[in-house]
C-alpha cells in the first residue's frame, strides 16, 4: 500500500462514529422527552381520586352511545369527540381512575416529543433535547398527563400544529398547509381555546414577511439550516403568497371545528358562564395566578420564564435572538388573545384553557440552555470533563436538571390524594378547596341499611358534581336518590332533574343521607335546593315532617349527614 495515499482507520471511522452520534442525538430529541413525560405521567396515577370535572367525564363516557348523543345536544358539545373517545377506551379499558387517566398520559408524552422536535428544528440537537425534557418537567404537564380531560390532547395538538406550521413555512406547498390545517381543527376539537395557537403562528408568518432574514437549524451560516420561509427561493413562495396560503389554512382549520362552536355557543352559560372578564393585572400575572397556576408551581414558572427570555441575551446573533423570539411568541401571544377575547360578551380566562402555551416557555427555556452550554465549548475549566463528558451536554444536563429540582416539591403535591381538587393549585379560591368524595362515599358504604335513601346538593353554580361522586364511588352499595324527577341520563344532563312537588318523592324513607360541600352551606337542611313553581325548600320540608340529623361525619371539605324521623 501507498504510503502516501493510506489513511489509517481511526479516519475512516471518526465519519462513521460522528454519523452515528448525530444519529443517536437525532432520535434523543424526542424519544427521551417522550420517556420522561411518560414516565412522569404514570407515577402514581391512580392516586389522586377524580375531581368533579374528571367525574363529569366519567358521567358522560359511561353512557350508551344514543345517550351521550342526546347530552351533547343539551351540554358540553364542545368536548364530544372526547367523551366518544373516552367511552370507546372505557369500553375496553375500564373506568378506574387510571385507566381513564391513560390516554392523556399518552397523549402528553406525544406533546413532549413534538416539543422536541420543534426545539430541533429551531436550535438544534441539545435545543431539541433540552426543550422536550423541561416541558416533560413542568409539574402542570404531569397534573394534567394525569387529568380525564382533554387537555393532554389540546396541548399534543397544538404542539403538533406549530410544528407542522414550521415545516409548511420551510417549503409552502398546499399539501403541508393542509396537514396544518387538520392539526389545527384537531387541537380546536381537543378544546377552542387551543386555536389561538394561529395567532402567535399569525405574528411569526408577519414578522418574517417584514424581515426575511431568519434560517431555521444548522449552525448559523448562510449554507446552512433551513431558510423560513424556504418558497423565497422560487416564486410561489413569495412572502405574500406565503400569508394568503396561512390564511386559507387557518380558516379551513376553523370551519372544520364550526359544527362544534354552533352547537355550543347556546350552551356556553353552562359550561363556561361563571369566569369573570380578567383585568390587566391577571394578564400581567400581578393577581389572579396565571403564571403559577399554567406551571402548577411558582419555582419552576419563575426558572423556566426567566430562561425563556434570557435566551434573547444568551443568543450569539440575530437569527438566534429571532428565533428566541419565536418561542416567546408561542408562549404569550396566545394568552393575550384569550384574554383580548375574553372582555368580550364571554370570558374564556381559565388556566387549563391556556395549558398548550407552556410549550412555548419550554422552547425559550431549552434555547437558552442550547446557547449557554454552546459557550461553554469555549470554556478551559470545564475542558477538563472532556475525557468523560462533552461540557457542552454538562451544562446542558446541569441546567435541564436545576428545571427538574425547583419542582420536584410540587409533582409531588400534585399526586397527593385529593390533589385534584385543588384545580387552582397552587392557588386556593373558595371554590377550589380540597373534597374529599372518596372518604364521604366510604362513611355511607359503611353505615347505610336497606331503605336508606340519599339527596344531593345539586343546585350549586361551581357544579360540585356530589351526585355524581357518589355513584362513582358507591356503585353496588348507593341508597335510591329522592327528590329527583329524573336521573342525570334521563334528563340528557350532568345535572338530574328535581321533583316540582317533593312530597311524593319522600314517602317511606325512614333513613336519608344528605351530602354537601361545606363552603356551601352550614348545614345539611340549607344545603338542598328549592324546588317546584312555589320554591318549595326541600330542607325546609324535611324539617316538616319531622326529619332530625342524627349523625354527621366531617371529611375534608365535605359533610355527609343521616337524617332520620320518627
Amino acid at each position: 500500500m501507498n504510503p502516501i495515499t493510506a489513511r489509517p482507520a481511526s479516519d475512516v471511522a471518526a465519519p462513521e462514529q460522528a454519523t452515528t452520534h448525530r444519529s443517536v442525538v437525532r432520535y434523543l430529541t424526542w424519544v427521551a422527552p417522550a420517556v420522561a413525560s411518560l414516565a412522569l405521567g404514570l407515577f402514581e396515577v391512580g392516586v389522586p381520586q377524580l375531581w368533579r370535572d374528571e367525574l363529569a367525564s366519567w358521567s358522560a363516557a359511561s353512557r350508551s352511545v344514543p345517550q351521550l348523543w342526546a347530552m351533547l345536544h343539551n351540554i358540553d358539545a364542545v368536548l364530544g369527540i372526547y367523551y366518544f373517545g373516552l367511552h370507546v377506551w372505557m369500553t375496553v379499558f375500564g373506568d378506574s381512575p387510571t385507566a381513564m387517566r391513560l390516554p392523556s398520559v399518552i397523549a402528553m408524552a406525544g406533546a413532549a416529543a413534538v416539543v422536541g422536535l420543534i426545539g430541533r428544528r429551531l436550535g438544534g440537537g441539545v435545543a431539541g433535547l433540552a426543550s422536550g425534557l423541561i416541558f416533560a418537567l413542568i409539574p402542570s404537564v404531569s397534573r394534567y398527563a394525569q387529568e380525564a380531560r382533554p387537555y393532554a390532547f389540546a396541548t399534543f395538538f397544538a404542539a403538533l400544529a406549530t410544528l407542522m406550521f414550521l415545516r409548511a413555512m420551510e417549503r409552502p406547498s398546499w399539501a403541508r398547509w393542509t396537514i396544518y390545517a387538520l392539526v389545527l381543527g384537531a387541537a380546536g376539537a381537543a378544546n377552542l381555546v387551543a386555536l389561538t395557537v394561529a395567532a402567535g403562528h399569525l405574528i411569526i408568518i408577519l414578522w418574517d414577511f417584514l424581515q426575511r432574514t431568519v434560517r431555521v437549524g444548522g449552525d448559523g451560516t448562510a449554507e446552512s439550516g433551513k431558510a423560513l420561509p424556504g418558497g423565497r427561493l422560487a416564486p410561489e413562495g413569495s412572502p405574500l403568497l406565503l400569508v394568503k396560503r396561512f390564511c386559507v389554512a387557518v380558516i379551513v382549520g376553523a370551519i372544520l371545528v364550526s359544527p362544534l362552536v354552533i352547537e355550543g355557543h347556546t350552551q356556553q352559560s353552562w359550561q363556561i358562564g361563571g369566569v369573570a372578564t380578567p383585568h390587566v393585572a391577571e394578564l400581567i400575572g400581578v393577581s389572579g395566578g396565571l403564571w403559577q397556576e399554567l406551571f402548577a408551581s411558582v419555582p419552576a414558572a419563575v426558572v423556566i420564564m426567566l430562561l425563556a427570555v434570557a435566551s434573547l441575551v444568551a443568543a450569539s446573533d440575530a437569527r438566534r435572538r429571532s428565533i428566541a423570539l419565536y418561542a416567546l411568541v408561542f408562549a404569550i401571544v396566545p394568552v393575550v388573545t384569550v384574554w383580548v377575547i375574553s372582555r368580550g360578551p364571554t370570558s374564556y380566562w381559565t388556566f387549563r384553557y391556556m395549558l398548550f402555551t407552556v410549550t412555548g416557555w419550554a422552547l425559550g427555556a431549552g434555547l437558552c440552555v442550547s446557547f449557554v452550554a454552546e459557550r461553554a465549548k469555549g470554556s478551559a475549566r470545564l475542558a477538563r470533563l472532556r475525557g468523560s463528558v462533552s461540557p457542552r451536554f454538562a451544562v446542558a444536563g446541569a441546567l435541564v436538571a436545576v428545571v427538574g429540582l425547583v419542582g420536584l416539591h410540587d409533582q409531588l403535591a400534585i399526586r397527593q390524594n385529593e390533589a385534584h381538587n385543588l384545580w387552582a393549585y397552587p392557588e386556593q379560591p373558595s371554590n377550589g378547596t380540597p373534597v374529599d368524595y372518596q372518604a364521604a362515599a366510604a362513611v355511607i358504604a359503611a353505615h347505610e341499611r336497606p331503605g336508606d335513601g340519599i339527596v344531593y346538593e345539586t343546585g350549586d353554580q361551581n357544579h360540585y358534581q356530589v351526585d355524581t361522586a357518589m355513584a362513582y364511588y358507591l356503585r353496588g352499595k348507593l341508597p335510591t336518590a329522592v327528590f329527583q324527577a329524573q336521573t342525570q341520563v334521563q334528563a340528557n344532563s350532568l345535572q338530574p332533574t328535581d321533583c316540582q312537588d317533593p312530597a311524593p318523592c319522600i314517602s317511606g324513607t325512614p333513613r336519608l343521607w344528605v351530602v354537601y360541600v361545606d363552603h356551601l352551606a352550614p348545614d345539611p337542611f340549607s344545603a338542598l335546593p328549592t324546588t317546584g313553581p312555589y320554591n318549595v325548600s326541600e330542607g325546609g320540608y324535611l324539617q316538616t315532617l319531622g326529619y332530625q340529623v342524627q349523625t354527621t361525619w366531617q371529611e375534608n371539605g365535605i359533610t355527609v349527614a343521616l337524617l332520620t324521623v320518627d
